[in-house]
């Protein structure tokens, strides 16, 4: 039987006991970890700007640059 436990993370005993399993699992190999989820939400100010990108992406779509060249930029540095 498999069981699965989901806590979150908001308050100091809801911590201790996730860092004990976490500690648990190097021990034992019946108890595995199997994901660990992270909520983001964007502010409104957030998503007007990926708007506000996106539309420009739209209006000029040879003005940005792709994967391959900001990669590339990054490698350099």
């Amino acid at each position: 039987m498999t069981y699965k436990i989901q806590i979150s993370d908001v308050s100091p005993q809801s911590k201790s006991i996730i860092n004990m399993l976490l500690a648990l699992s190097k021990d034992y190999d019946f108890l595995k970890i199997v994901e660990e989820d992270e909520e983001y939400e964007l502010t409104t100010e957030q998503e007007a700007e990926l708007d506000r990108r996106y539309e420009n992406f739209l209006k000029n779509p040879r003005n940005g640059k792709t994967w391959k060249e900001v990669k590339q930029n990054l490698i350099a540095v």
